[in-house]
C-alpha cells in the first residue's frame, strides 16, 4: 500500500484509476466510494454532451479511506487550497496538470463554454472565479 503524505498537496486531485491503485481496489469500487460519501470530494470534469465520465476526487480524501480515517466533506478549504484567492487566472496547462487530465480536456471545456477564457488570441486563461464554478457544480453528491 501506497502512503505519501506529501500526494495531497502536490496532486490535489486523483483520477479514478489513481484512487483504485492508491486503495487497492477496483475502478468499480471507487465509484460505490463515491456513492456512499466515503470519498465526499468527487468532481465530474466530464465535457458537456462529452460520451465518457471523467471523474476527479480529492486526492486528500483517497489517503484518508487508505489510512481508515473519515475524509473531510468541507468543500470551502478544500478549493481554497487548490485555488488560492492569490491565483487571478490559470493557464490551460496549469488546470491539465491540476485535474490530472489531457490538455484537449480543459479546450474542449473551454470550447462547451464550461470554462470562461480571458486569454488573448493564442493563449487561454481561465479565471480563478470560473474554476471554482466548475467545480461547485460539478461535485457529485
Amino acid at each position: 500500500m501506497i502512503k505519501n503524505q506529501s500526494l495531497s498537496g502536490q496532486r490535489p486531485f486523483s483520477s479514478v484509476w489513481q484512487a483504485a491503485t492508491l486503495l487497492d481496489c477496483t475502478e468499480r469500487r471507487i465509484y460505490h466510494y463515491i456513492q456512499e460519501g466515503r470519498l465526499p470530494l468527487a468532481f465530474d470534469i466530464s465535457r458537456p454532451g462529452g460520451d465518457r465520465a471523467c471523474i476527479r476526487m480529492a486526492t486528500a480524501s483517497v489517503v484518508s479511506l487508505q489510512r481508515i480515517r473519515t475524509p473531510s466533506a468541507d468543500l470551502a478549504p478544500f478549493l481554497a487550497q487548490v485555488v488560492p484567492e492569490t491565483q487571478f487566472s490559470f493557464r490551460a496547462p496549469q488546470l491539465a496538470r491540476l485535474w490530472q487530465c489531457d490538455l484537449d480536456h480543459i479546450y474542449r471545456l473551454i470550447a462547451a463554454s464550461a470554462l470562461e477564457d480571458i486569454g488573448g488570441p493564442t493563449r487561454y486563461r481561465v479565471p480563478r472565479e470560473s474554476v471554482l464554478r466548475f467545480l461547485t457544480e460539478r461535485r457529485i453528491k
